[in-house]
């Protein structure tokens, strides 16, 4: 009930900030502010090195020594971050080539997300793993919330501004892990010292999470990379609030998926209970899209303003779409949960496959509607290979890291 309220709470926020973001800056200026940020959140995922998501599963099965978890994991990170940072500051001022001197600059102050990133999110996966859900769903408000109070101070102000909107998004992401590292620690057992014999198997877990986030994330945002590399910046920011309207159906699916990992790692009959879990998280997609989906064409430009009724058609196209990666989301952390992490990387690199055939040549050929279509055949690309994994009878499968954790971290063995 609690993560249920959470995510409510979090698709008003969303709903709210992408109204306003929309309103302040027209389309064009949040299709710059996209721009901005883009290419940072990407570097951001490849810099935790997927120790965020190994945090979570090594403090689910071992909750008593959840600070020496946690410790290890923020280590191991701070190397990757450093790279994925000075990765960005080479990049960033040739991937945005096209885009004006101040849309650079900003990107590249923008660049201090990754490590704000890293730092805010792994201390609010060790409290997910240790099932602290009250106070994960409140920290994971902070963001959004500064983030709100941001946009209603300045709307209306010479301070409503591209360059003023993404450095403060920064400053917000900054706030939340100062305030999730002082709940963690305090709430989280045992030993506060980093333990070496933790660092081989959570980079164990970690790497093939990693190669799968990537082609995940990748499905989930190089529509806007190719859109910012082939269209301007008001088609850009068309199709951006067309994807924040079709995440609003997201939420109940979350729910299931950010409990499913704590819920499979530390059980005996995962088979089962995995399939329960992934068809609850299917329908609550399912239910809510097609509520989102009949009240897209009314809601859309009522909320966002009329400059975004344009959107409609692929923010429908975005809401089937949403559904099935609302699906995928939930199937990829049920494998998570037995232990999987390999599996989901398959899925994801078909998905990622079907993506880079399609998407350039659709775009090309249809704009932001074409972006939206190869969307949503990636994503049902991912669903399929998912159920086949799923059906597997492959039961060696599920114990993929069992083998490579100490027994000292295993509660059950």
């Amino acid at each position: 009930m609690t993560t249920a309220v959470g995510n409510a709470a979090l698709a008003l926020i969303g709903l709210l900030t992408g109204t306003l973001a929309a309103r302040i800056l027209g389309a064009e200026g949040r299709g710059q502010l996209a721009a901005v940020q883009a290419w940072p959140l990407l570097l951001a995922t490849l810099g935790s090195f997927g120790l965020m998501e190994a945090i979570a599963f090594f403090v689910a099965r071992s909750p008593l020594r959840a600070r020496a978890v946690l410790a290890t994991g923020l280590l191991l990170a701070v190397p990757f971050t450093l790279v994925a940072v000075v990765a960005g500051m080479w990049l960033l001022p040739h991937v945005l080539r096209t885009q004006t001197t101040e849309v650079r600059d900003t990107a590249l102050l923008s660049l201090a997300i990754v490590p704000a990133l890293m730092a805010s999110t792994a201390p609010s996966h060790a409290l997910r793993g240790v099932g602290r859900y009250q106070a994960w769903n409140v920290l994971r408000l902070v963001t959004p919330l500064a983030w709100l109070s941001t946009l209603v101070a300045v709307r209306g102000t010479h301070y409503a501004t591209v360059p003023t909107l993404a450095v403060a998004f920064v400053g917000a992401t900054m706030l939340a892990a100062v305030l999730t590292h002082v709940c963690a620690w305090r709430v989280l057992q045992g030993p506060p010292a980093p333990d070496r014999s933790l660092a081989r198997p959570m980079l164990a877990y970690g790497a093939p999470t990693l190669a799968a986030s990537i082609p995940h994330w990748l499905n989930l945002r190089v529509d806007q990379l190719i859109v910012i590399a082939f269209l301007d910046a008001r088609a850009l920011g068309l199709y951006v609030v067309a994807v924040a309207w079709s995440g609003a159906a997201h939420p109940l699916a979350q729910v299931v998926a950010h409990n499913a990992v704590p819920a499979l790692a530390g059980v005996q009959d995962t088979r089962e209970r995995s399939r329960l879990v992934y068809r609850a998280g299917a329908a609550a997609a399912i239910g809510s899209s097609a509520l989102l989906l009949a009240a897209t064409p009314i809601l859309l430009p009522f909320i966002f303003g009329a400059e975004f009724r344009a959107a409609i058609p692929v923010a429908l196209i975005l809401v089937l779409a949403g559904a099935v990666d609302a699906t995928n989301a939930v199937g990829a952390e049920c494998l998570r949960g037995v232990g999987r992490p390999r599996a989901v990387l398959g899925a994801e690199c078909i998905g990622l496959a079907v993506t880079a055939v399609g998407l350039p040549i659709l775009v090309l050929v249809a704009g932001i509607i074409g972006a939206a279509s190869a969307s949503l055949m990636s994503y049902a690309a991912i669903l399929i290979v998912q159920r086949r994994l799923m059906r597997a009878r492959d039961d060696g499968a599920s114990l993929e890291f069992t083998a490579a954790i100490p027994p000292k971290l295993d509660p059950i063995g």
